[in-house]
């Protein structure tokens, strides 16, 4: 991997649960780690849901490897954050991780 192929950065982030003082469940992602990235965007589409329209984004992102990354995680990149559907490690060299995430808007 060519490391000047990295040139945006994102947050991994990790999704805690804690309870409120009245024993309620609250969802609360907290920031893991900071990566330089290589954003390759793969598709757009538009798509219907109940009589809403809602956009469909979906990123892959090729960083180094990092163990521990997976798909219970999200990523932040810029204003927007993607869900992981699915970590590759290529070649099982432990060099890249490509991330294939998926944002609802």
């Amino acid at each position: 991997m060519n490391i000047g192929e990295l040139t945006h950065q994102i947050t991994l982030q990790i999704k805690t649960i804690t309870q409120d003082a009245e024993l309620n469940p609250i969802e609360t992602w907290n920031d893991w780690r900071t990566v330089w990235a290589s954003p390759m965007p793969k598709t757009g589409r538009e798509f219907y849901k109940l009589a809403t329209v809602n956009s469909e984004i979906t990123e892959v992102f090729k960083i180094r490897y990092i163990g521990g990354v997976n798909p219970h995680q999200r990523v932040k990149f810029r204003c927007k954050y993607f869900e992981i559907i699915e970590v590759i490690n290529e070649g099982e060299k432990n060099e890249t991780l490509t991330l294939t995430c998926k944002g609802v808007i």
